[in-house]
């Protein structure tokens, strides 16, 4: 389901971590991950965020299209399917296009 203000304002309530703030612990999580299975659920999970549009502006901010990138250099076969994902799920806009493009 894709998102927007209103709904991302009831869900997360007054006090609630805004979505940047989620999406930016995901990645730091990612990076501070040592086993490939940690790796590989925080991986999917951002590679899920990407499908909704409203997550695109994020997910430039914290260089997540360059993380997917990355990950289909690796050995791990689940962390390139996950950034394969990932890439094909934020290619449906333009302007991350131009983004992969210009990597």
């Amino acid at each position: 389901m894709f998102t927007n203000n209103q709904r991302q304002l009831e869900r997360t309530g007054r006090y609630g971590t805004s979505r940047l703030q989620y999406l930016q612990e995901l990645v730091n999580q990612f990076q501070n991950a040592s086993e490939n299975e940690t790796k590989e659920k925080i991986l999917a999970n951002l590679a899920n965020f990407a499908y909704d549009p409203y997550n695109y502006n994020f997910l430039r901010q914290l260089n997540v299209l360059e993380l997917f990138l990355d990950c289909i250099t690796e050995p791990n076969e689940k962390l390139i399917e996950f950034g394969v994902g990932g890439i094909c799920n934020c290619c449906v806009e333009k302007l991350q296009i131009q983004s992969m493009l210009q990597l």
